[in-house]
């Protein structure tokens, strides 16, 4: 992977399509805003076909809705394109190509889906909450309102530009999130100095969750009836397949309602022009992805 990329991820979605996710380092702080496109091509060619003819501008990730055949997802790769259209040279800078099949092969990622397929049936039909999963900025353009020159620590955590995440935003788009709840919540009167001062912090062990997309520490999970907000404190993987997580029992912390991140909007994700352009795309490359599919149920 090259330095500014740290990773690419391909995912299947439940009903086909593919979601790519892709980081930036943690070092690399380039002059917003951030061009994305994504690119589908083969093995031993330099024939990309752009999947967005619009930039994903700032976000870090994008759902090819391509419901690709076997043959197609084992030789295909992806890769991701990010342009700097504010410096004078507008800048390219490429990840490596990653596979379109993902981590697992075609067998295995079959038992994958099944796990995740029953899990998600236990939610929608019996027991899980619906509710909106913000994933927390790790890269991007630095807040410069309240992030230290030198250090680059925040130096505000209610900053109404970044919202104490140091990445002027904070948050992506909420993406719809289904969360198994546990009657196991705790209550304990904590006493820190201001501007926080005493509050009643209560948290719960135990909920579950498909980690599709991957959650982390310190990402905001929204609940959708309510708008109580739960800081997402640690999780441990309880389902796996060769090594790919799929499920997870997560600690959530509820948001004090004084917390900065009930200031950040709940933009629901929708389908996008680039989505769209995906879609002519997939019709364009029809003999690519053509015959019966094996990314639906």
């Amino acid at each position: 992977m090259d330095c500014e990329f740290k990773r690419v991820e391909v995912s299947h979605m439940t009903k086909g399509g593919s979601l790519i996710c892709w980081e930036m380092a943690r070092s690399f702080f380039p002059k917003g805003p951030l061009h994305f496109y994504v690119d589908f091509g083969w093995p031993g060619t330099d024939e990309w076909t752009v999947l967005n003819a619009d930039p994903i501008v700032d976000d870090c990730c994008f759902v090819d809705p391509c419901q690709r055949n076997r043959k197609t997802l084992n030789e295909g790769y992806y890769r991701i394109r990010l342009l700097l259209p504010s410096e004078p040279s507008c800048p390219v800078y490429k990840s490596q190509p990653i596979s379109a099949m993902g981590r697992l092969e075609h067998k295995d990622w079959l038992r994958a889906r099944d796990i995740v397929r029953r899990e998600h049936l236990q939610q929608r039909k019996i027991d899980g909450t619906p509710g909106f999963l913000l994933k927390r900025k790790k890269f991007g353009i630095a807040c410069t309102q309240c992030r230290d020159w030198d250090t680059g620590e925040v130096t505000d955590g209610d900053c109404p530009v970044c919202y104490g995440t140091g990445i002027v935003g904070g948050y992506y788009p909420g993406v719809e999130f289904y969360v198994t709840k546990k009657a196991n919540w705790r209550r304990r009167i904590n006493v820190a100095t201001p501007p926080r001062g005493t509050n009643a912090d209560i948290t719960a062990d135990g909920d579950r969750c498909v980690l599709y997309p991957l959650i982390d520490t310190k990402d905001v999970w929204v609940q959708a009836d309510s708008d109580a907000r739960y800081i997402i404190d640690s999780y441990t993987v309880i389902a796996a397949y060769k090594g790919l997580p799929l499920v997870a029992a997560v600690k959530l912390m509820l948001a004090p309602g004084s917390h900065i991140v009930y200031s950040v909007p709940i933009e629901k994700q929708e389908p996008s022009s680039s989505e769209s352009s995906s879609s002519e795309a997939c019709g364009a490359t029809k003999g690519l992805a053509a015959g019966d599919t094996d990314f639906d149920w």
